[in-house]
């Protein structure tokens, strides 16, 4: 196992009980402690955890985002069949927006063969349809963001205020009935809203993981997206409240 697959296993581990031992995770990916501690370490750079002597803790708190990769192996399944719902709605000639997210990365790997434009400013993304030549591919300037993977800036802002595409796919960090959808960062909200405003018709795609979850900034309300597209995993309860809020609510199926 490689070094980036060993993060993201441990990654997913914190993510699941919380905190961990540097001792049981060295003897469960065979590497030593320190290799652990140094993982650890670049966590905690991250903000993602605190380190103590013997392992570490998750941090909670609404400015608190993982890494791009480390995210892109959560919940997969569910991703994917939010993305398969998706795909459904692009159309021979369109022009749509794709905002940066591992939703929307799964949807574009699952894009018919079409002739479509797509615009973005996701790095992985744009790479995913390098050699899609049907796709007029637009990445968005600005400055590159780590955490997502994405250019994030005044600039990229002004870009996309420019366009009118048919159709947007945003994701987000957390989503509910009072806030909205919400994001850790007031710059990645600002971003948000400007690809959201450039697409006549709108899409929300979140797990249901993400449901009820708050973060910082709110980017948008649910009554802005003209579709949410959640996986079947969410309560029949939450189905029937965000029924009432959203215009069109699309709930996966579970053999798909």
């Amino acid at each position: 196992m490689n070094s980036i697959d060993r993060q993201r296993e441990i990654f997913n581990l914190i993510q699941r009980e919380k905190t961990v031992e540097v001792n049981k995770l060295a003897r469960s990916f065979g590497v030593s402690t320190m290799t652990i501690r140094r993982d650890l370490a670049e966590f905690e750079k991250r903000g993602v955890v605190t380190t103590t002597y013997g392992g570490a803790y998750l941090n909670k708190g609404a400015s608190i985002e993982a890494d791009f990769f480390l995210r892109t192996s959560q919940m997969l399944d569910k991703k994917q069949k939010i993305a398969y719902e998706a795909a459904k709605h692009v159309d021979e000639g369109d022009t749509i927006i794709i905002d940066c997210g591992t939703t929307t990365l799964e949807l574009v790997k699952l894009i018919p063969d079409k002739k479509i434009k797509i615009i973005t400013n996701s790095w992985p993304v744009s790479y995913c349809l390098k050699k899609r030549p049907n796709v007029t591919l637009v990445l968005a300037p600005g400055e590159y963001d780590h955490i997502s993977a994405g250019t994030f800036s005044g600039q990229t802002i002004t870009f996309f205020e420019q366009f009118h595409a048919d159709k947007v796919f945003m994701g987000t960090h957390g989503f509910s009935i009072a806030r909205g959808a919400t994001v850790p960062e007031i710059l990645d909200a600002e971003v948000k809203r400007s690809l959201l405003n450039a697409g006549a018709t709108k899409y929300l795609l979140a797990d249901s993981t993400k449901f009820n979850q708050s973060y910082l900034v709110t980017h948008a309300k649910l009554e802005d997206f003209d579709y949410l597209i959640v996986d079947n995993d969410i309560g029949e309860d939450d189905k029937r409240r965000l029924k009432e809020v959203c215009r069109n609510l699309i709930i996966t199926e579970n053999n798909k």
